[in-house]
C-alpha cells in the first residue's frame, strides 16, 4: 500500500478508537459525534485549506461558510413529515442504463434503472418529451417500471442542487409525468479530507432532496450516506421519526469499496434497520459481498451498471465453480448490436445475484 493510500486510510472514522482532543470544545459537536481516527489529529479543521476567499468546502474559516449553511436551513437532518405514499415493491435485480443507441430492439427486463442527471438539463426542463420517447431512447419494453439512479461522478450530483428548489420541482413533476417508479437521492459527497460541516451540509441537502421527491408524490430512497457511527445514529434517528420512508439507498463503490470499511458500513446499516421499527427496503449500487449480512431488511435490489458496460466492450457474464460472476470477451461482428451480449449478462447477473439472496431469506 502506497504511503499516500495509508495515510488516506487514517482519516477513516473508527467507532473504537478515541476522539481527538480538538473537539472537546466545538459548538457542533452534539451533531457531529466528533473525530475518532487511529491516524493523528487535533480535529477535523487540521483538513483546513487555508484559504478563506476561495475555499469551496463547507468549512466555518471559509468566507462562505454563513451562506453555505443559510442554503440549507441548518445542519441538522429534521423535515416536516410528508404524506405515506404507495409502496413501491422492485425486482431484487436492475440493469443500469446508459444509453439504447448500440441496441437493435427491446431489453427483456421488467424493471430498469437510469442515471437520474439524464432526465433533466441545467433549466430543469425534462429531455423526454413522453414516456415513449423513454421506452424508443433506452430500448425498454413499455410497461418497465424505471427506476432513476442518483450515484453518479460529484459534477454530476451537483448537478441537482444547481437546479435550486424551483428547477427541482419542476423536474420532478416531470418524473410523475413519465411515470417513474422510485428516485434514489442524490448521493452528495462525504470526504475524509474535509473539515465535517462539510459531510453535514451534505447529509442536509441530502435530506432536503429526499423531503423535496416524497412531498410531490414521487417514490423515492432515502440515501443514507455517513461515514461515522455518528452519521448513521442521526440517520437511524431520522428513519425512525419518518414513516414515509420506506427504502434505504446505499453504494459501496467509492468510499465504502474497501473491504474493511464495507464491512463496517454494513454494519451500520444494520443497526438503521433495526432502529427503523419497520419494515425497510434497502436499494444498493455495489456491495454483493455483504447482502448476506442485510437480512433486516424486507427486500434488497441491486441496481448494476455491469452488464450494460461489459456489452459495450464486447465481453458477457459467466459464473464460476464458486459462484462468483467472471467476464469473457466476445467479439461481435462489425454493426452487429450488443443485444444478444447485453440480455445473457442481464439474464445471468440476475441469476448471479439471486444466488446471494437465499442466505438472506432464511435469516429474515
Amino acid at each position: 500500500m502506497s504511503r499516500q493510500k495509508r495515510a488516506f486510510n487514517s482519516f477513516w472514522s473508527r467507532p473504537d478508537a478515541s476522539m481527538s482532543m480538538g473537539c472537546i470544545d466545538c459548538p457542533d459537536l452534539g451533531i457531529c459525534g466528533g473525530q475518532t481516527i487511529d491516524g493523528a489529529g487535533f480535529n477535523c479543521l487540521d483538513h483546513c485549506c487555508g484559504n478563506p476567499d476561495s475555499c469551496q468546502a463547507v468549512c466555518p474559516k471559509a468566507h462562505r461558510f454563513a451562506d453555505r449553511v443559510r442554503e440549507v436551513g441548518g445542519l441538522d437532518l429534521p423535515t416536516p413529515h410528508a404524506d405515506l405514499l404507495e409502496p413501491c415493491t422492485l425486482p431484487s435485480y436492475l440493469p443500469l442504463l446508459f444509453h439504447g443507441s448500440a441496441l437493435a430492439s427491446t431489453i427483456a427486463a421488467p424493471a430498469v434503472a437510469i442515471p437520474l442527471y439524464r432526465f433533466f438539463d441545467r433549466g430543469a426542463d425534462c429531455r423526454f418529451d413522453t414516456r415513449d420517447s423513454v421506452v424508443q431512447s433506452y430500448k425498454i419494453d413499455p410497461s418497465a417500471d424505471i427506476i432513476l439512479s442518483g450515484v453518479a461522478q460529484d459534477h454530476e450530483v451537483e448537478g441537482w442542487w444547481r437546479l435550486a428548489a424551483p428547477g427541482r420541482i419542476k423536474a420532478i413533476a416531470n418524473f410523475r409525468r413519465l411515470g417513474i417508479a422510485m428516485v434514489t437521492t442524490p448521493n452528495f459527497s462525504l470526504m475524509v479530507d474535509r473539515p465535517r460541516w462539510d459531510d453535514m451540509h451534505s447529509m442536509r441537502r441530502i435530506v432536503l432532496a429526499y423531503h423535496e421527491l416524497v412531498s410531490e408524490g414521487q417514490a423515492a430512497a432515502l440515501h443514507v450516506n455517513g461515514r461515522t457511527w455518528n452519521d448513521f445514529a442521526r440517520w437511524s434517528e431520522y428513519v425512525a421519526a419518518h414513516p414515509e420512508v420506506t427504502h434505504i439507498a446505499y453504494e459501496f463503490t467509492t468510499g465504502a469499496k474497501n473491504p474493511e470499511r464495507m464491512r463496517q458500513h454494513a454494519l451500520w446499516l444494520i443497526e438503521l434497520a433495526q432502529a427503523a421499527g419497520r419494515r425497510l427496503g434497502l436499494v444498493l449500487r455495489g456491495g454483493p459481498q455483504v447482502v448476506g449480512l442485510l437480512s433486516q431488511f424486507y427486500d434488497i435490489s441491486l441496481i448494476d451498471s455491469s452488464p450494460f458496460e461489459k456489452a459495450q466492450h464486447r465481453e458477457v457474464a459467466w459464473i464460476d465453480q464458486e459462484g462468483q460472476r467472471r467476464w469473457k470477451k466476445r467479439l461481435t461482428a462489425p454493426g452487429e448490436s450488443v443485444d444478444a451480449l447485453l440480455d445473457e449478462n442481464i439474464r445471468i447477473s440476475e441469476r448471479w445475484f439471486g444466488s446471494l439472496l437465499p442466505k438472506l431469506k432464511l435469516a429474515a
